[in-house]
């Protein structure tokens, strides 16, 4: 038997999606944000990402002075940093000190990765599309690097458990492969 699901609860039936930080500014007024709206649109040259971003959001602000970010891709050691990132503003705090993670350096944009992370995309805003309370962010990804033992082709999930929002929070863990069997 199924269960009518509310309009304001609907998109927990697919949010699940991989949990990544962003971070914004420069090296030298870093900010991070922890992100679960976000999904890959084009996997060709370019690739693309799409962000959802609150107009209110301190991190926003930042993004739009340089049109660069970077997605941080954090796995199960960081849940504590991750969460804590999300639950905080940057406004009056420096959430990488007070969460303890690390910038460093990005090769190709301004805002720095987050030493911690197991991958990282280094992001240029390429397109703007505004809405009532959220804005979508069309992400070129320039540059694009992984822990090369957690990472062949895709997340190896039983190495490397990336995170994935629940609500509140409660996140769930990815563990392992399956494949499904091919059919002719």
């Amino acid at each position: 038997m199924k269960k009518e699901i509310a309009l304001n609860k609907a998109k927990w039936l697919i949010e699940p999606g991989c949990v990544v930080m962003v971070t914004s500014g420069s090296m030298d007024h870093p900010n991070v944000m922890t992100f679960s709206w976000q999904t890959p649109v084009n996997s060709a040259n370019p690739c693309l990402v799409i962000l959802a971003i609150s107009h209110v959001r301190y991190s926003y602000e930042l993004i739009k002075k340089n049109r660069e970010l970077v997605i941080n891709i954090p796995g199960e050691t960081l849940l504590e940093e991750t969460h804590f990132v999300g639950c905080k503003t940057g406004r009056g705090i420096d959430k990488f000190k007070e969460s303890g993670l690390t910038p460093v350096p990005a090769e190709r944009v301004e805002p720095p990765l987050i030493e911690e992370c197991a991958g990282h995309l280094e992001c240029r805003v390429v397109e703007v599309f505004e809405m009532d309370t959220h804005d979508l962010l069309v992400c070129e990804v320039v540059r694009a690097v992984a822990e090369a033992d957690l990472f062949d082709d895709k997340w190896i999930p039983e190495k490397f458990h990336t995170l994935h929002y629940l609500n509140g929070n409660t996140y769930g863990l990815m563990t392992r492969t399956i494949e499904a069997k091919k059919r002719m």
